[in-house]
């Protein structure tokens, strides 16, 4: 149980620095979002007010819209941003090519595992930091979306389980994420292929996703399949906070796929053979 507390005190004294700076940005996003949020329906209900039948505002009438959207769905909006998937992908890539990869690269896992702790016990405190890492990345994210709404007046202020989850939905994207860069790590002697490689899985996904919603492709035969081979079809916080019906469903198939992949990492790191100077 000491080695196990001690080489989790290791990881935290590795990438404090990173897991600090990461939730700043997030709760900052978080609270910019909001005030976001209450400018943009203020912008909506003057045009949709104006007696100006050019426009945006036309436009809106003719959609449909004789109200301003609900606040938490122009919220949800922004949490698709890039900036927020970028830092939750860095963090899960990071502690996902560092858990193995990194070890056997810079001649360190000898030491590491000289300790009284098996290979699956280091590989279970890797896996823990993470994980806690990635729930409290989210955490990050609610509370400075929280903060935002006591300080911003927003039309209808959303509850805390209406932020709660979409953040559980974000925690499991960042899960299969670091799952699979986690699996390519446990393969690998050298860190820059596992990172390479959950860099290229993860961009790669988001490109075919935001490609298969764009609208001129909608009729094309290939979209669907683009559609299905991403990750992030099974991460939609504005329709979460909508309806609700997709949460068990979306965080069933990224969270089964970073279990899935981290339980394969468990058994080639088991399986594999090191180097003698790891």
């Amino acid at each position: 149980m000491r080695g196990f507390v001690t080489l989790v005190s290791k990881h935290i004294h590795e990438s404090r620095w990173m897991l600090v700076l990461s939730a700043a940005s997030l709760f900052g996003l978080g609270w910019l979002f909001v005030f976001v949020t209450s400018r943009s329906e203020l912008e909506i209900l003057k045009m949709l007010a104006s007696d100006d039948d050019s426009g945006r505002a036309q436009w809106m009438r003719n959609m449909g819209m004789a109200d301003s959207p609900n606040s938490l769905s122009i919220m949800m909006a922004f949490w698709n941003h890039p900036l927020i998937i970028l830092t939750l992908s860095l963090w899960a890539i990071n502690r996902g090519s560092s858990a193995v990869a990194a070890e056997v690269e810079r001649g360190t896992m000898d030491m590491v595992l000289s300790r009284p702790i098996s290979r699956s016990g280091y590989l279970a405190t890797q896996v823990l930091y993470a994980v806690v890492g990635l729930a409290l990345l989210a955490s990050a994210l609610v509370v400075g979306a929280a903060v935002g709404v006591h300080y911003n007046a927003l039309r209808e202020p959303p509850s805390a389980w209406s932020l709660i989850k979409p953040a559980l939905n974000l925690t499991a994207l960042g899960l299969s994420i670091y799952g699979y860069t986690l699996l390519a790590s446990a393969c690998d002697q050298v860190r820059w292929r596992p990172s390479s490689i959950g860099s290229v899985l993860t961009l790669g996904g988001f490109i075919a996703y935001v490609v298969s919603m764009i609208p001129v492709l909608q009729n094309q035969s290939w979209r669907p399949y683009l559609e299905k081979i991403s990750i992030f079809k099974a991460y939609n916080p504005v329709e979460l906070v909508t309806t609700g019906e997709s949460l068990a469903r979306n965080v069933s198939i990224l969270a089964g796929i970073g279990a899935a992949c981290i339980l394969l990492a468990f058994v080639v790191f088991n399986r594999r053979d090191l180097p003698t100077n790891a």
